[in-house]
């Protein structure tokens, strides 16, 4: 992606707004004060993330109409603990708060960065979390603790939240697959990606929370996936990311408040509620050169994974989860 992608937005916006979805070309180089030529590079530049503009004759077409989120509604509905920001574009979420940390305003509890464009964003195994534009929400967010040893279980924490926030908006029938995957027909709808950062000259930590949620199927997200993948579109919730983005920051400042007061304790009834792994028997890789099977028998205070086998009973922290059967 060589051209400039901050112009990428105020044109989809611009087109967003017009009658048809469409514009002459003078008339949109004129409104975004830009040439021809940025014009042509920026709309090829869309249609390397998503294929969504067209030229007919003289005119600039977007091909359907988009789901942008409202940075002021947003801003009006979230409860006040915490700053708020939307981007157009951002390389990481996660990345860009954990950068605020060295800056002269620093960061606070509660802190939260919401893009409509990530570049470079990672889940939790350190691949790629794909983005198209208007479809999917990248939300990330900042949460203060005591310690490390303050944030056992926290990720599950935050993955009863997640799906705390969509049932709140109607969303029926998730599942939460340890340690922090949300599905829907047992395919991923949302991941969850925390990366802990010292707080200079304390024994404190950040807690940055990325949370990555489909909303709107994206044809290029599918075609470049190679795992099973849905969006709250597909399950049959007509949901806007404005809303879905308001409930999910509220219940995740909720959810991290909860837990630094009480830990996990509150969480594991709903945990178990919607775990889609109880009872059934998985193989974990703890590393490279271990792996461990069982019958899964819930989840712990610490967030570890509880396998039943005929050797006896293991609690397992982190893992990868490399199969699963009834």
């Amino acid at each position: 992606m060589g051209s400039d992608l901050r112009l990428v937005l105020p044109l989809l916006r611009t087109l967003n707004l017009s009658p048809g979805l469409r514009l002459n070309y003078q008339i949109l180089c004129s409104s975004l004060a830009i040439s021809v030529l940025e014009l042509q590079e920026t709309a090829s530049l869309i249609n390397e993330i998503e294929p969504l503009l067209v030229q007919e004759g003289e005119d600039l077409v977007l091909t359907k109409k988009l789901d942008l989120l409202d940075g002021k509604e947003i801003q009006a509905q979230v409860n006040v603990r915490g700053r708020f920001a939307l981007k157009n574009v951002t390389t990481s979420t996660n990345a860009e708060l954990i950068d605020e940390l060295g800056q002269e305003e620093g960061l606070l509890s509660g802190d939260t960065l919401v893009a409509e464009i990530q570049t470079q964003g990672r889940s939790r195994r350190g691949t790629k979390w794909l983005t198209s534009i208007g479809t999917n929400l990248m939300v990330s967010l900042a949460f203060r603790f005591p310690s490390l040893q303050h944030l056992l279980g926290f990720s599950l924490a935050i993955g009863v939240a997640t799906v705390t926030a969509l049932e709140q908006l109607g969303v029926r029938d998730l599942k939460l697959k340890w340690p922090n995957d949300v599905e829907g027909q047992g395919k991923k709808l949302a991941g969850i990606l925390i990366e802990t950062v010292a707080v200079p000259a304390s024994s404190e930590v950040f807690a940055i929370v990325g949370v990555g949620l489909n909303v709107h199927h994206s044809h290029s997200i599918e075609q470049q996936l190679d795992r099973p993948y849905i969006c709250l579109d597909a399950l049959g919730y007509d949901l806007k990311r404005t809303q879905v983005c308001i409930s999910l920051i509220n219940e995740l400042r909720y959810g991290a408040r909860t837990f630094k007061r009480s830990g996990l304790a509150p969480f594991i009834e709903t945990w178990l509620k919607h775990d889609a792994l109880l009872g059934r028997i998985v193989e974990v890789e703890i590393s490279s050169h271990r792996r461990v099977m069982g019958r899964v028998s819930g989840v712990n205070n610490l967030g570890e994974l509880i396998l039943e086998s005929n050797s006896g009973r293991t609690a397992i922290r982190s893992g990868h989860i490399v199969s699963v059967r009834s």
